[in-house]
Order: C-alpha cells, then structure tokens, then sequence
C-alpha cells in the first residue's frame, strides 16, 4: 500500500514530476555521452597503441633501457626459434611478429634525407599497415626490394609508385652499405612528423642491407588488451626458467605516455559525474521542498491518526525513489538511442598533429548506463533527505493549522 501511494504520489503535479524528470534524463544523457566518449577514446588508444607496438613486447633489456653499444641486442635465429616455441606454448595469441629497424639516407641524384627504416614482416596479424596505405600497394609476401613510404616523405622525395629511390646505412660489423629499391606505395600516418621519416621494408631486405640474420624486437599479439600484464608475466617465467636472457614489455609500459591520457580521462569523468549529480540534486531538491511542504497538512492528519514519524519519512524517502528510478529508466532508453544515433551518423575529425582522420564515436557498454544510473539515483534520494525528515518532524498542530 506504502508502494502505490508513493507512486500515485510521484504524479500529482505533473508539471513539477515533468521538470524533474527532464532535469534527470538531460543530466543522464549528459554523463552517458561524455562516458561514452571516455571510453571510445581510450579503446581506440589502446587499439592504436597495441597496434604500433603489439600487446607485448620481447626484446634485449638493454635495448628497452636504450643502454646498447651498437647491435649487440639483436636476436639470432635459434634464439628467435626458441622464443617463438615458448610463446606458442601459451593461450590467447593471435599473431607473432618481429622488427629490425634502422636510421639511415635515402635519396636520389638531387638530393637526400633522413630515414627511419622499419623492416617488418609483410601480412603479419600483429601489424597490418594495408588500411593505412592510400596510393599504391602494400607489402606482400613476396616484397624484397620494395618500400612504403610515408607519404610526407614521399613528397619531401618527390617520389611515387613505380620510382627507384637509394637506401644507405651503416651495417651490424661498422661498415657502409647501400641499395637500390622500388617505391612501392605510401602509407598515411598517424602523426606528421613520423610520416615525413617512415619507410617500411621487407624484414628479409634489412637483414640483407645490414649484413646480419637477427631481428630487433618480436611483437605479440593478444585476443585481450586487457591479459597483457598477465601474458607478460607468464611468457618471462618460460623464458627465464629456459635460460633465454630476455625480457618483456607490455604496451602499457612501452607507452607510458597512455597513462597520463588514462588519468586525464579518469579526472575529467568524475568532474562530469560530480557536475551531474549537483545539477540533479539541486534541481530536485527544490522541487521535493515545495512539493513536501505544501502537504503539511496531509502530514498532520496521517500523524493525529498514529502513523509513526518514521513511516512518514520512508513514504516521502520511497516517493523520491520512484522518481529517480523513473528517470533513470526514461535517460537509460533515451541516452541509448541518442548513441546509436550519433554512431550511425559517422562523424569524424582530425586531431591536432594527425594526418588521418579520426572517427567519432560513443562507446556503449553496461558502465556507461550503470554510472548515470547510480548517480543521478543517489542524488535524487539526498536531495530528498532534508524536505522528508523535516515533514516527518513537523508537530501535529502545526502541520494542521497550515495552509
């Protein structure tokens, strides 16, 4: 009976349950879309980041520490062998790869400049640079003397598809060497600066322009961003138990940089859950007051007939409830929508620095409804604390002579 008078209640101005309900279910979609936003930017950065670097990382701790003379961290072939067995061993990777980079010239009869030359293992699972080639081809299996350029570089070149363009480095033993490839295709980069370096090369070519058979780095790839810290752990003790004097690295500790972006994200959706949950508390705590006061003399008539003070508190605390229950069911549904929506119409930007444009998207997961749903609750139920105890605490008399 409690229960139906409550509700019953919730709705006899409807004009005031209307303002507070638009106030809730404006504040919900507020938070859900700025939590929403949270959670896509920092998917996509980690997506992102994985993707440059792999989930996890095993390589020499000197070349981590940047504490090498000259190639001593490359890894042998045996090693490399052994490495990849110990990683097989384990659940829930979905690709391996490795690197060999260099830093070296490239050029033609008018002129050079200076490249970052990454050998990398064409159609790996780990790092699939074909969605971000845009002119030309990507490289396939069977690449050898072929580059990708960035595509600043390539027009700091004045190169393109179909041109030759010279390669020259210093080898693993301290010698010079050089070589003639194709320019292949260009690849659009994430950040201006590194596309105006960046060339990508068939890992068997570097091996060859540097005279040696090792590889840099091996990057592994996971199901679960997330079991990375776990992975690691767990590959480290098989590779220290088989005397492989290597280390690994999750993408998190190779880019330390994610976790001030994580931090800022973190400060700035407790700011919006904090600004929600004032503008919902206020709100509604002005409305509950007039609403509560002006039935004074319905609390005195319940009182003169022994309805204990405590019962009159949890009815108008009860009252308060559905109303916030009611709004956050109304913002939930509304908020949903409101992000498939915005989903469905694709915007995008491009970010200060970048070169590709980014998506725009709102993630929509149980944490972006549950969080609006628990705040713009407690906030109700607090501003309703105040007007409930002090009608519960009115005097008979007075609670009847009022008007």
């Amino acid at each position: 009976m409690q229960i139906k008078t409550a509700l019953r209640n919730v709705f006899r101005n409807r004009r005031r349950t209307l303002f507070s309900l638009t106030v809730i279910v404006v504040g919900f979609a507020v938070l859900a879309s700025v939590l929403g936003f949270i959670e896509e930017a920092l998917r996509s950065t980690q997506v992102s980041l994985a993707s440059e670097s792999g989930a996890v990382q095993v390589a020499a701790e000197g070349l981590f520490e940047n504490t090498t003379d000259g190639f001593e961290y490359l890894i042998d072939p045996v090693r490399l062998d052994r490495v990849l067995s110990e990683v097989s061993a384990l659940p829930g990777v979905v690709g391996v790869s490795w690197q060999l980079n260099f830093a070296g010239l490239v050029g033609d009869e008018s002129g050079s400049t200076l490249i970052i030359g990454r050998g990398v293992v064409p159609c790996s699972d780990v790092q699939d640079y074909e969605c971000i080639v845009t002119i030309g081809d990507p490289l396939g299996e069977s690449s050898d003397r072929q580059v990708v350029l960035g595509r600043a570089l390539a027009r700091k070149l004045n190169v393109g598809p179909g041109d030759r363009i010279n390669i020259a480095t210093g080898t693993v033993s301290g010698n010079f060497n050089a070589a003639t490839v194709d320019v292949i295709g260009e690849v659009t980069y994430a950040f201006e600066e590194l596309e105006g370096q960046l060339g990508l090369f068939p890992i068997s070519f570097v091996q060859r322009l540097l005279k040696t058979d090792g590889v840099e780095r091996i990057l592994i790839g996971l199901e679960d961003l997330g079991e990375a810290a776990a992975f690691a752990a767990a590959l480290q003790a098989r590779l220290t138990d088989a005397d492989i004097p290597l280390v690994t690295r999750t993408w998190e500790e190779l880019n330390p940089s994610y976790e001030s972006i994580s931090s800022f994200y973190g400060a700035f959706s407790g700011l919006a859950m904090i600004g929600v949950a004032i503008l919902v508390f206020f709100s509604v705590l002005e409305v509950l007051t007039i609403s509560f006061l002006e039935r004074s003399r319905e609390v005195g008539t319940l009182r003169a007939f022994g309805t204990p003070r405590g019962r009159v508190f949890r009815s108008f605390l009860l009252e308060a409830g559905f109303l916030g229950l009611i709004g956050a069911v109304a913002g939930a549904l509304i908020s949903v929508a409101l992000i498939l929506l915005f989903n469905g119409i694709g915007f995008t930007w491009t970010p200060p620095g970048a070169a590709i444009p980014q998506a725009i998207r709102l993630g929509l997961s149980t944490e972006v409804v549950l969080m609006p749903v628990l705040t713009v609750l407690l906030s109700t139920l607090l501003s309703a604390l105040f007007p409930s105890w002090r009608n519960a605490r009115i005097e008979i008399v007075d609670a009847l002579r009022s008007v």
